[in-house]
């Protein structure tokens, strides 16, 4: 009698360590129902899980992507355009109305300061970015234009800055004690 229950305890205990062992998606257990579309969604599932534990935050990669391109132009806003060397930079403001978006320059800092805010009963936006205006752009100059996609487009002239001069070779008097 003692015997028997336990068989009947040790029964749920062996289908739960049956699921353990399969993994986090692992194998399909000995019941699910095969065919090709069966086949096709447990294919996908291990593929994913593969990826998922190759490289911890890989399903992160894209959005990490397009942080670095806003950077790189950021980092560059001087751009080429037939021919023309110019100052350019785009910020997707689609969320805000044109009215709601407030852009300022300052030229003792040369900084320009794009601030959005958007509010109603149920939810609330910010978007702010200030980037320095780099050397050979004149503040007064840039143009900003709002497109239909809700990209803030800034433009101005570039003139490449004078260099300075370096200092010529000079040679030093030593002095002796």
């Amino acid at each position: 009698m003692m015997q028997r229950s336990f068989q009947q305890l040790a029964r749920p205990l062996r289908s739960v360590s049956a699921i353990s062992r399969r993994g986090f998606f692992g194998p399909p257990a000995p019941w699910t129902p095969r065919g090709g579309i069966f086949d096709d969604f447990q294919h996908r599932i291990n593929q994913l899980e593969r990826e998922f534990f190759r490289a911890p935050f890989a399903a992160w990669r894209p959005f990490q992507n397009a942080f670095d391109s806003e950077l790189f132009r950021l980092r560059n806003p001087i751009i080429e355009e037939d021919g023309v060397k110019k100052f350019k930079l785009e910020f997707d403001v689609r969320r805000f109305k044109p009215e709601d978006v407030k852009v300022s320059t300052n030229a003792e800092d040369r900084t320009l300061t794009i601030d959005a805010k958007y509010k109603d009963a149920e939810s609330s936006f910010e978007y702010s970015r200030k980037v320095s205006i780099p050397e050979g752009v004149e503040p007064k100059q840039i143009t900003a234009k709002y497109t239909g996609e809700g990209t803030l487009l800034f433009e101005a002239p570039y003139t490449e800055p004078p260099k300075p001069e370096l200092p010529k070779e000079q040679t030093l008097e030593i002095e002796h004690k």
